[in-house]
């Protein structure tokens, strides 16, 4: 990944041939033991972060690709657009890039160029699909069109760009850098889903549910058709904790029963967000209740 991006920084074509074997390495990985694989791309050192970022945004785009069921070919597709997606910060320098202060108005206008960069060096390379030409020129966009260069919205954006944004800040969030230490995995995804506007929210739910981490506090249904709530005590912040409590099908409490989520999806998980008011729930007294130990009677 270094040579790719060393290239780059050159002015030499992109090798896309070389990263493609690079995004299929990265992907049979992914393959073998997604949340192990994740979880160890999140170890960056501050002065390899560019390229090992990339790599990261690569499995995370594998990994929801996965999730959302695409085809393999649209899955390595994906996989080459995280690890290209960032291609155009080599014409930033390196100064910029990992300043620990706030940058002023003219290093900031040069970050902000780097998606145009990044799409004018893919279009000469050979092999470059279309996924890999939106992610690097659009996952800056946002859904409410606040994003850049272009102040796209919503489904002007390319499902390829919305998953790229979400996997782009989530590694970005999750890492060390020069200005600001990681989050935790479980702060950044309620961080991230606070954010009105910012991402699609249908996507960044699936998101979640790939990486197994899910915002505490949300009603959701699991596979097994049980409900159960999102706990705020994962595995070190790194999974989440679903505390099942209720039986979708039969609408009967059940005894309490506690499950960690896997990306992997595991024996039960996560397969969507309710809605409280749907079921008659007082969100709020019960929520608590359930997260202090105490079951729903009927």
């Amino acid at each position: 990944m270094k040579g790719i991006y060393d290239g780059a920084r050159s002015g030499r074509p992109i090798d896309a041939e070389a990263a493609t074997s690079v995004a299929e390495d990265i992907s049979n990985a992914v393959d073998r033991n997604p949340a192990m694989f994740i979880d160890m791309a999140r170890l960056k050192s501050k002065d390899e972060y560019t390229y090992l970022h990339s790599v990261s945004v690569c499995a995370l785009m594998v990994n929801l690709a996965r999730q959302l069921a695409l085809g393999e070919p649209t899955v390595r597709s994906m996989g080459l657009a995280g690890l290209l997606h960032d291609v155009g910060k080599m014409s930033v320098p390196d100064t910029i890039l990992n300043k620990p202060g706030r940058l002023n108005e003219a290093e900031f206008a040069l970050i902000r160029a780097h998606p145009q960069q990044g799409h004018a060096m893919l279009e000469k390379g050979e092999g470059i699909t279309q996924e890999v030409l939106d992610v690097s020129l659009l996952h800056h966009e946002k859904i409410d069109g606040s994003g850049y260069p272009f102040g796209l919205k919503g489904n002007a954006i390319s499902l390829a760009a919305r998953m790229g944004a979400i996997c782009d800040v989530y590694d970005a969030l999750t890492s060390d850098r020069a200005y600001k230490q990681g989050w935790t995995p479980l702060r950044t995804a309620t961080e991230m889903y606070g954010w009105e506007g910012h991402f699609d929210r249908e996507l960044l739910f699936k998101f979640f549910r790939s990486i197994g981490v899910v915002p505490p506090g949300l009603l959701v249904r699991m596979r097994s058709n049980r409900l159960g709530i999102v706990l705020p005590d994962g595995a070190k912040e790194t999974r989440s904790k679903v505390r099942i409590f209720h039986c979708a099908l039969g609408r009967a409490p059940l005894t309490l029963e506690d499950v960690f989520l896997s990306g992997s999806g595991g024996s039960d998980h996560i397969v969507g967000e309710e809605d409280p008011v749907r079921w008659g729930f007082d969100w709020q007294a019960l929520s608590k209740k359930l997260i202090a130990g105490g079951a729903l009677r009927a």
